[in-house]
């Protein structure tokens, strides 16, 4: 099983979005179904790295969290990183992980 690892960037852009939906619906209940739904993908790209597509973008690859967000994850030899938590209603084109 591959270890799971955060971008600083990813980490900050997923915990601003929590924020974000818990303010503004005065509730916290969405963003724990976001934090339930990452867990789960996390558990799942350790269990198997290859289970999100190829994308264009640094060899990287993208599972869908979610109706509106993704991870975007390099494998390495031994983890995978998570480069960002995005909002799928962005313009890809404006993707860009450090």
């Amino acid at each position: 099983m591959f270890e799971i690892n955060w971008s600083d960037e990813a980490k900050n852009v997923y915990y601003e979005t929590l924020e974000y939906w818990s303010f503004r619906n005065k509730s916290d209940l969405y963003s724990e179904k976001i934090i339930e739904e990452v867990e789960n993908m996390e558990l799942l790209i350790a269990k198997n790295p290859s289970i999100g597509i190829k994308i264009n973008f640094k060899g990287s690859r993208k599972v869908k969290v979610l109706k509106y967000f993704s991870l975007i994850y390099l494998i390495n030899a031994n983890n995978v990183e998570i480069l960002s938590f995005w909002d799928n209603r962005r313009d890809p084109e404006n993707l860009d992980i450090k």
